[in-house]
């Protein structure tokens, strides 16, 4: 949630994260709660703007933004469980996709990575990323009960369009095959990723009834390799309490 759905992930944020009363961006409180708003952008300079949501999410998991602006200092944390199960890629041919290895990662959720990202966990979420971070998979806890998958990654895609450099929504709706399921695919202007940006955001209802919102991100010309991601991520998932 193309926020928070950071939600378009977007680079990782080095200086503060700007609440939506400082971005100015008021009606998004209207629309899905001011703990809700999808919408990340940092007041450091840089050139590239918010692709990372900010995760709203309930006790147990990483606390959503909602208050004054709060510093993310991007150190990586010690979250993940000991159990690194290497497992294949989903396709097994995708190129540098490589192998995968589950994680039981603290914030609630077990899931699969690519061998070697560095996890970190902030407001907007536990984020796993490359070595030279231009990939990441960012995960958190959707706490809005009213707030459909589908509403969800509608409103992201609005919301990165009006503060994203470059956004650019390439397809938004529901996930055939997958009932309740929503997925919003997009891209925009990264630095981290020396160029292009395309991530694919998927908001769901977990076998047990929670609410998630799982993203991956990489190089536009890597897009076959975060689909491979993407979807190792995904068929590994499960909360855990």
């Amino acid at each position: 949630m193309p926020q928070q759905r950071g939600h378009g992930p977007a680079d990782r944020p080095r200086g503060r994260w700007l609440t939506p009363a400082t971005a100015g961006i008021a009606v998004a409180s209207v629309a899905i709660g001011a703990a809700a708003v999808w919408f990340v952008a940092r007041d450091t300079g840089d050139t590239d703007r918010a692709g990372e949501k900010n995760g709203t999410v309930t006790s147990g998991a990483p606390t959503g933004s909602g208050g004054g602006p709060s510093t993310a200092t991007g150190a990586p944390s010690a979250g993940a469980g000991p159990t690194r199960t290497p497992t294949p890629s989903p396709t097994g041919t995708g190129p540098g996709a490589g192998a995968h290895e589950t994680r039981q990662d603290t914030a609630g959720f077990t899931i699969a990575v690519p061998a070697g990202w560095a996890r970190e966990e902030l407001k907007e979420g536990v984020f796993y990323r490359s070595a030279d971070r231009s990939a990441l998979i960012q995960v958190f806890r959707v706490s809005e009960p009213e707030l459909s998958p589908l509403q969800a990654v509608k409103q992201a895609s609005t919301y990165l369009r009006g503060g994203t450099r470059g956004y650019e929504e390439i397809s938004v709706g529901p996930v055939s095959g997958s009932p309740g399921a929503a997925e919003l695919v997009y891209q925009y202007d990264s630095e981290e990723s020396r160029g292009v940006r395309r991530g694919v955001e998927r908001v769901f209802l977990a076998a047990d009834g929670t609410k998630w919102a799982l993203l991956t991100a990489g190089p536009v010309a890597e897009w076959q390799v975060t689909q491979d991601h993407h979807a190792a991520a995904l068929a590994a998932f499960r909360p855990t309490g």
